[in-house]
């Protein structure tokens, strides 16, 4: 087994960098940093989950659950209704979630929250 040196850490975070510069500039919604409650509904079980960021076009949330992509499910973030979203992926105990509502309807749910990500 080779040992990473310093050179190679600082080329794995330049690589890191330049992946998420990339991501940002294909990203369809502005994105906003956020720790919120919120509960996810998938089939007819309820899971109290934490969410992470928030965009018109989904959300990212930390659960102890894998969920398949593709998988439809109901999101209550705080004390808004609930929004279909389809899992859209799933890696380390966090899970990605594309709504499949309309942008204006996922406006009406967050109401002022959702004027930062316009």
């Amino acid at each position: 087994m080779s040992k990473n040196t310093k050179s190679d850490n600082m080329h794995d975070a330049e690589n890191n960098n330049v992946v998420r510069g990339g991501l940002e500039k294909m990203r369809t919604y502005k994105r906003r940093t956020v720790v919120w409650p919120a509960s996810l509904i998938v089939n007819e079980f309820e899971f109290k989950c934490m969410l992470y960021d928030i965009s018109l076009g989904g959300v990212r949330l930390k659960l102890d659950l894998p969920l398949a992509t593709g998988t439809l499910v109901q999101i209550k973030i705080k004390d808004f209704e609930y929004a279909e979203a389809l899992v859209s992926w799933y890696a380390e105990a966090f899970v990605g979630l594309r709504f499949t509502g309309q942008p204006a309807y996922i406006k009406k749910i967050l109401g002022e929250y959702s004027e930062s990500l316009s």
